[in-house]
């Protein structure tokens, strides 16, 4: 699930080339008419990275960027006769924030269409906003620390990235969830931190506070990570509410 912001990834372009911007996971150019028949897309180490071939009428096209590809500045080429007509440059980086981290439980209608009350009631949702100026992808999220059920060092081991698939019918792990440009994503947990059957055992084990971290691992090598405070009230002898509180 998400949503777009104001985009930071738009280029205002030059006459032929008259405007570059990020959509999605792909790099939108609107160009003139019959200017052009090929776009080269260079990478900032200065090895091509995409190419496109313009039909004669065409004035909108699409250039494949994906969610791992090298951050920095892109340079496009805009040739007819395979001689440079127009250049443009255009920079892909994504800049994620991770600004929420709710308890599926106190959020029922946040959840995935589908979702089973046992998955509701262990699972957690992040808000994850993207105000870069390129895509990138989640490949993993974590849980470690006071949370009642921490994710194991067995996902790590078996490339599992504890993140559900929207895709799924049968809950399985996403091999990663896209992170547009200008976006915001809801990313829902698929490892049941919040199991109440593990609260209730660590309700007596950790006391009344104590502190988690959650992480968030992506396409381009780099961890985001927030911490929270998480209370842990017993409210019988065999009962055991969880309030987080955060981040810190």
């Amino acid at each position: 699930m998400s949503h777009s912001d104001d985009d930071p990834s738009t280029d205002s372009g030059g006459d032929i080339l008259q405007s570059v911007a990020v959509e999605g996971v792909e790099l939108v150019v609107e160009l003139e008419r019959d200017a052009v028949d090929q776009l080269n897309l260079i990478d900032p180490s200065g090895e091509l990275f995409a190419h496109q071939m313009i039909e004669s009428g065409v004035s909108r096209t699409m250039l494949e960027i994906g969610t791992d590809y090298p951050v920095g500045e892109y340079e496009l080429i805009g040739l007819a006769d395979e001689e440079t007509v127009e250049t443009t440059s255009v920079t892909l980086e994504p800049d994620l924030e991770l600004t929420e981290l709710r308890l599926a439980r106190d959020y029922p209608e946040e959840m995935y269409e589908g979702a089973r009350d046992s998955s509701t009631e262990a699972e957690a949702i992040l808000t994850v906003t993207n105000r870069g100026t390129g895509p990138t992808a989640a490949t993993a999220l974590r849980f470690e620390g006071d949370v009642p059920f921490p994710s194991h060092e067995s996902y790590d081991e078996a490339g599992e990235s504890g993140i559900h698939d929207p895709e799924s019918d049968f809950g399985a792990d996403a091999e990663s969830i896209a992170l547009p440009a200008g976006e915001t994503v809801l990313i829902y947990s698929n490892t049941l931190p919040f199991s109440p059957a593990s609260t209730r055992s660590k309700c007596d084990s950790i006391g009344r506070d104590g502190q988690f971290t959650v992480r968030l691992s992506t396409s381009h090598a780099t961890d985001h990570s927030l911490d929270y405070v998480i209370h842990y009230l017993g409210t019988g002898p065999d009962d055991c509410e969880i309030e987080i509180e955060g981040p810190l």
